[in-house]
C-alpha cells in the first residue's frame, strides 16, 4: 500500500531564485530556509510530493509546479553543530501553469479561504490541501 502524496507551496523571490533556474537546472537544492515553521513542514515532505512553485514579489502568483526529489536532509553547508537545526531538500521542476495565479485570486477564492499560505503568507513552504490544490488548477485553467 503506497503513501498518499501531499502538496506543498514554496515562495521564492524571482530575483534571488526564479523558477525559471529550478527547470533548467532540472533537480536544485533548495536550501536557505531559515523559518522555523517552514523547516518543520519541509521535514514531512516525500519525495514526488507535488509543489505549487509560487513567485513573491513583484507578480505574486503560482506559476509552476514542481516535485519534491528527495526527503530533507542536513544542509551541507552549514557547520557541524547546526547540522540538525537546517535542512534542505530536492526539488525538480514539473511544468508551468497554462495561465499564473496571482495572489488577489487565490484570495477572492472561498476554497481558499483556510489556505495556510494565504493566513501566512511569509511562510517560504507551506502545506496545501488535496482540495486547495484542485482550485489552483482549477483558477490555472487546467
Amino acid at each position: 500500500m503506497g503513501t498518499a502524496m501531499n502538496y506543498w507551496l514554496f515562495s521564492t523571490e524571482p530575483d534571488s531564485y526564479p523558477w525559471q533556474k529550478v527547470e533548467s537546472e532540472k533537480t536544485v537544492r533548495w536550501d536557505g530556509i531559515r523559518g522555523g515553521a517552514a523547516q518543520k513542514y519541509m521535514r514531512l515532505i516525500r519525495p514526488g510530493d507535488l509543489i505549487a512553485a509560487y513567485h513573491s514579489a513583484p507578480e505574486k502568483a503560482v506559476v509552476g509546479i514542481a516535485e519534491a526529489r528527495s526527503v530533507s536532509y542536513s544542509d551541507p553547508t552549514v557547520p557541524p553543530e547546526e547540522k540538525d537545526k537546517w535542512h534542505v531538500i530536492d526539488v525538480g521542476w514539473k511544468r508551468w501553469l497554462s495561465r499564473p495565479v496571482p495572489i488577489a485570486q487565490m484570495r477572492a477564492s472561498r476554497a481558499l479561504l483556510r489556505m495556510k499560505f494565504l493566513i501566512m503568507p511569509r511562510l517560504s513552504i507551506s502545506p496545501v490541501t488535496p482540495a486547495e490544490w484542485k482550485t489552483i488548477l482549477k483558477l490555472a485553467g487546467k
